[in-house]
């Protein structure tokens, strides 16, 4: 009988245990720094990462091309087998359009969703059709799932400095915060697939606590699946996650890294909260 596979891109952030453990399968994007070219979630790890941006290094990342999908879902199509793949939003990536691509050089049936997110924003979706797929759910009821996702799914996260937001490129409406004060800490927030403004907090201390208050108020003690993320300040997430044990209604909660290919476009000291209700 044919499987349905679920594949993401490397952004999804994943540890590799949990890749193994959903039999999710990822296409890695790739980080340089300098001359030196590493596959995301393969052969740099998100410590090293980060110990290299705070040493002053300057890193930037590359997409699969279509012809990397390409080869990744012939093999994921053999014998019948069907593919589900959940990329980056498109509006922060050409990643999704590469996979289109890819997909229609493959001969196999393959479904591309843009996730209108990223790192574990596609990771919880990922888990979600995973398990749909360990249940023996439909191919299309897989694809509603993820589908429902895609709107529910909520991003906060906290960012040192906007810098490399703005050197990246991906800052969106978030540029109505250049230039503020020192020590004012932007929380951002992904929208529609885009980074947006949502407040700005003084110090970190107060941005996490505005985090949870958020989240407190947006889930009015309603069941959650959550994420609380860190890059380059483990004590800050471990703050977050522990506020996040303590003041909310979590029926699943995953503590994880913000990756080398996203860590490009935040920076170090990047701490948040990826959720979404029951």
């Amino acid at each position: 009988m044919p499987t349905v596979n679920i594949v993401t891109d490397s952004t999804a952030d994943l540890k590799e245990e949990i890749y193994s453990q959903f039999n999710i399968s990822r296409v890695p994007l790739k980080v340089m720094i300098g001359k030196d070219v590493y596959r995301d979630g393969v052969e740099i790890s998100p410590d090293q990462f980060y110990n290299r941006l705070m040493q002053g290094d300057l890193a930037t990342t590359s997409q699969p091309s279509p012809g990397e999908f390409a080869r990744f879902f012939k093999d994921k199509t053999t014998n019948g087998d069907r593919v589900i793949c959940l990329t980056l939003s498109s509006k922060l990536s050409g990643t999704y359009q590469s996979a289109c691509i890819g997909s229609g050089m493959a001969t196999g049936q393959v479904e591309i969703i843009d996730t209108q997110s990223a790192s574990w924003g596609v990771g919880l979706m990922a888990i979600a059709a995973s398990r749909a797929v360990s249940e023996g759910k439909t191919y299309a009821e897989i694809t509603k799932i993820i589908n429902e996702l895609t709107s529910k799914i909520k991003i906060l996260f906290l960012v040192d400095s906007l810098q490399y937001l703005e050197r990246g490129g991906r800052i969106g409406k978030a540029q109505a915060f250049l230039g503020s004060l020192l020590n004012i800490k932007p929380i951002l927030c992904i929208r529609d697939g885009l980074v947006y403004p949502y407040e700005k907090v003084r110090g970190k201390a107060k941005g996490l606590e505005r985090m949870i208050r958020i989240v407190e108020k947006d889930t009015d003690g309603a069941e959650i699946v959550c994420a609380v993320l860190g890059g380059g300040d483990p004590r800050a997430r471990e703050t977050l996650l522990q506020k996040t044990k303590e003041r909310l209604n979590c029926r699943e909660i995953w503590q994880g890294d913000v990756g080398p290919v996203i860590g490009c476009h935040t920076g170090p000291g990047v701490v948040g909260i990826i959720y979404y209700t029951l």
